[in-house]
């Protein structure tokens, strides 16, 4: 009988070499992402949670954002951009090898260019600047979890049991417990085991195995429900962490209309013709085709949740996309293939209505490489990433004045300061745009009287207004510098 590292080393001899080149490319591709200063929004508002986590502060009650808690607690733990990026390149590298062991499973053992092929495109969409896959965002980081589950599912679907599909839902929910989209993948895949597999329904329902999944997936949320239940927190948690996302879904798209002309009514109308349409001709199609058509259509409907235009959600359909534009050259029915290319092309079309946000490649590598080779100043590298020098400055202006335990507020959307000067937010929100979409007007300026911080940086390229704060500043503050477009307002002794 063979040890365990050995039939771990003869496995890996297996993995062909073109697999190792995608992996290494990868890390070549995200080393830049290492070296970026404090300038992405999204980013400093979890280090300001992560912050607020090692101050032994609580998430939802002490301090606000309206995601699971996952991404703070370890953007806490990572403490800055270089260790969190580094975290998620290897975090990443899992998510290729096992988005390799699906596509081998899938595909065919024998299809070895395809299978490198989908490696390799679910590797550059999700590496390169365009959709943000360069960001330590929750979406990279959920679908590391959620492709290793669909992976245990997809192997064992014929299975009456197993506690494989145990695991697959405990992945999906830790997924789940970085950005809630992600069960809408876990959706899909559930009704391809329960209505799609050669299995009666009926006699379906009567079998452990996706009952265990179903156990697996709900235990670790209703765990971390209890914890904050037991902290006191459990309000501030399930209303931000989820019912709060329900304003925050229409905020976007605006909530005047009736529901049912909204985006997200009509792209539920569409989700459910799709999967009516493959339920009624599923005995035509493979049970490969059936399996990614349904996981990427469920999947595209999470990222297309909230109708906001912003790359790094498209992440969330990355696994499924590769897989089916595989199928697409694989498949020899033309019907398969047409209802894959149709399937599919949801993608683009997508893209182009809701006119997503994208970035450029070139020059995020050009920028890294002139400041490498001395064409550029620190400066001139951090003005690539927009206000990132003006932030730095206000922040160590902040810094040199304040104590570590003190804390300042700011109107805008630039949590960086808050980063780089070491200082929590006075009350829970870190960004205006959270203070107006989840109405914490009054909470806001009560705490602001209340604990009268030191110092008030106010934007000036913030669009929203905030008059009661203005006449808080006009009565109790004055202005004491301004750099760039940002106002520091100090409290009148």
């Amino acid at each position: 009988m063979k040890r365990p590292i050995t039939k771990l080393t003869e496995f890996f001899k297996k993995i062909p070499t073109q697999f190792w080149l995608i992996l290494g490319a990868t890390f070549l591709l995200r080393i830049p992402s290492l070296f970026e200063p404090h300038r992405y929004a999204d980013e400093d508002i979890y280090f300001t949670l992560g912050m607020a986590m090692r101050r032994c502060l609580n998430f939802y009650k002490d301090i606000h954002d309206n995601k699971p808690p996952l991404i703070y607690f370890l953007a806490g733990l990572a403490g800055s951009v270089f260790w969190l990026r580094l975290i998620l390149l290897f975090w990443h590298a899992v998510n290729i090898f096992f988005v390799y062991l699906l596509a081998k499973d899938i595909l065919g053992k024998k299809k070895q260019n395809l299978i490198i092929f989908t490696t390799a495109l679910f590797s550059f969409l999700t590496t390169i600047p365009t959709f943000e896959g360069n960001i330590a965002n929750g979406e990279i980081f959920m679908i590391m979890p959620a492709t290793i589950g669909a992976y245990f599912l997809w192997k064992n679907r014929q299975k009456h049991t197993g506690l494989q599909f145990f695991w697959a839902g405990i992945l999906f929910a830790i997924a789940f417990l970085f950005k809630v989209p992600i069960m809408f993948d876990l959706a899909g895949i559930m009704l391809f085991l329960f209505f799609f597999v050669r299995v009666r329904p009926l006699r379906r329902l009567t079998q452990p195995a996706l009952w265990l999944a179903l156990v697996g997936f709900f235990l670790p949320i209703t765990l971390t429900t209890l914890y904050y239940a037991a902290i006191g927190a459990f309000k501030p948690f399930f209303f931000s962490a989820l019912f709060q996302n329900i304003g925050y879904l229409s905020s976007w798209e605006g909530a005047s209309r009736p529901f049912w002309q909204g985006g997200l009514f009509q792209r539920g109308i569409i989700l459910l013709a799709i999967v009516a349409f493959l339920f009624i001709i599923k005995k035509r199609l493979r049970k490969e085709t059936l399996f990614i058509a349904l996981w990427f259509v469920f999947s595209l409907f999470g990222a297309l949740l909230s109708g906001r235009p912003y790359p790094h959600y498209l992440i969330e359909a990355s696994v499924p996309f590769a897989l089916l534009v595989s199928l697409v050259f694989l498949s020899k029915k033309a019907l398969e293939r047409a209802i894959l290319a149709s399937v599919g092309s949801l993608a683009f079309i997508s893209f182009f209505y809701y006119k997503f946000w994208y970035y450029k490649n070139l020059p995020y590598y050009q920028n890294l490489a002139s400041f490498l080779l001395g064409r550029k100043s620190q400066q001139e590298y951090f003005d690539f990433f927009g206000s990132v020098t003006r932030n730095y400055q206000v922040a160590y202006f902040i810094r040199e004045r304040t104590r570590k335990d003190d804390k300042i507020f700011i109107w805008g959307t630039q949590p960086a300061i808050y980063v780089v000067s070491k200082r929590l937010p006075v009350g829970r929100y870190t960004v205006s745009y959270h203070i107006a979409d989840f109405n914490a007007w009054d909470e806001t300026i009560n705490i602001l009287l209340k604990e009268k911080p030191e110092f008030i940086i106010k934007m000036a390229d913030e669009e929203k207004e905030f008059g009661r704060l203005d006449s808080l500043l006009a009565s109790d503050y004055i202005s004491v510098k301004t750099i760039e477009k940002a106002e520091i307002w100090k409290r009148i002794e």
